[in-house]
């Protein structure tokens, strides 16, 4: 009988059994390495030095570019070619916290749609609270065979603070926050975003710039208008006594001549008496501006602007603008100077008699919401390239209602479109911090 044996025993090569030891980490020990380990090693260095290298050229290439558009793009191409995408495009929030902006001028409708309707639906503010990158499906590119278009959203921060998110549109890129694409894409935001906030920041300053001379020449300007403000103080009183005159003179020939008819007499005391009016109303404005207000005394809006629109819809009326009050009643007081009040109306009814063309009309409004006193002026007309940075005047003068009701711890909110027209929110809180 014979006995068939098998040999199973597996033998590696000699030249995998070589080893030699070198020191690992901080400890003495030495640690034992295999020529394939050393082999590894060699090609991770040579892959890791490929990456500094790039990394290295895209630092020095932006530092040479002049606009945020241009690093934009260049970074935009980096990050393609690190992570499979159809769209990378980079959105910061603007002064207001409340929108998200995108530094990319061209950037597609699909793109900001999504990223907007993220951050609305909270979806962003869970991202920035994990501060991972976060994979969302396009639901509406949903078919038979599944979800085709992907966003990949990442917080971006500076200094600690939420200023915007990176969107990559395309297939369904899985990124761990350990991965060597997320860090990747990290140092090429950490690079390109400190020199798109100075970019802001420099066009701020000069925007203040030219705002400080626009300044200088309003109040050059005031200057002049107070002077002819104080000459006209004398022509109105000089007007009141004129009148008075005519007035008397008016009543002394109807008691004497009786051959003239009633209907004349009782038309010129009619001009007299309207003329009279306004005149005491210029004088009484006047008065209640140039006279010094105690600051957060209760104020009725209402009756401010009653007085208000007495004084200016005669003007209106000359223009061919039509100007109706829609207040409601009973509305509580709130913490506000009257003068101040008048002053926003004044520099709003300038922009309304510099833009709107005759035949518009014009409705102020007031309303209470949720301990809000809210004052509304809706106007019939699209004001065409207001809020651009071409109209310096009309720039000029939101800034100064927006100072103005800073003051009220308030805020105001601009609106014109081409269907709709202009609308102007004045948004008075009813409880303020009282002042010393």
């Amino acid at each position: 009988m014979r006995v068939l044996k098998e040999n199973t025993l597996k033998y590696e090569p000699f030249s995998k059994t070589l080893q030699y030891f070198t020191k690992g980490g901080n400890t003495e020990e030495y640690k034992r390495i295999s020529f394939e380990t050393h082999q590894s090693k060699t090609n991770l260095f040579e892959k890791y030095s490929y990456l500094i290298q790039n990394l290295f050229s895209f630092q020095k290439s932006v530092a040479e570019l002049k606009t945020p558009e241009e690093i934009h793009n260049l970074f935009s191409q980096y990050v393609k070619r690190i992570v499979t995408s159809k769209e990378v495009d980079l959105f910061l929030f603007d002064d207001t916290k409340r929108n998200l902006v995108a530094v990319n001028p061209n950037v597609s409708s699909l793109q900001n749609n999504l990223v907007n309707k993220a951050y609305k639906n909270g979806i962003l503010d869970w991202i920035f609270e994990t501060q991972k990158p976060t994979l969302i499906p396009d639901l509406n590119s949903y078919t038979g065979e599944g979800v085709k278009l992907y966003q990949t959203i990442f917080p971006v921060n500076y200094i600690k603070n939420n200023i915007g998110v990176l969107s990559l549109l395309g297939p369904a890129n899985k990124i761990s926050e350990d991965s060597i694409e997320n860090q990747t894409i990290y140092i090429l935001l950490g690079i390109i975003v400190p020199h798109i906030i100075s970019f802001n920041h420099r066009k701020t300053i000069n925007k203040l710039y030219d705002e400080v001379q626009l300044y200088e020449s309003k109040l050059n300007n005031d200057f002049k208008l107070y002077a002819v403000g104080e000459f006209a103080e004398g022509i109105i009183q000089d007007m009141l006594n004129s009148l008075q005159v005519i007035q008397s003179g008016v009543d002394y020939i109807e008691s004497t001549n009786t051959k003239i008819e009633n209907e004349i007499f009782e038309k010129i005391k009619e001009r007299i008496s309207r003329l009279s009016s306004l005149s005491q109303k210029l004088l009484k404005f006047k008065d209640i501006n140039s006279g010094k207000t105690k600051q957060n005394l209760p104020c009725d809006i209402n009756n401010v602007i009653k007085e208000f629109y007495g004084i200016i819809n005669s003007t209106l009326k000359n223009m061919g603008l039509e100007c109706a009050l829609d207040l409601e009643e009973h509305l509580p007081p709130i913490l506000t100077s009257p003068k101040e009040i008048k002053q926003i109306l004044t520099n709003i009814f300038s922009m309304i008699k510099k833009k709107s063309k005759s035949g518009s009309g014009i409705v102020i409004q007031t309303k209470y919401i949720n301990e809000i006193v809210i004052l509304s002026v809706f106007i019939t007309d699209y004001w065409e390239n207001f809020g651009e940075p071409s109209d310096y005047v009309s720039n000029l003068t939101v800034k100064i209602i927006q100072e103005l009701m800073k003051k009220s711890e308030g805020k105001v909110e601009f609106d014109s479109l081409p269907l709709k027209g202009t609308s102007i929110h004045l948004l008075f809180p009813l409880k303020r911090k009282l002042k010393e």
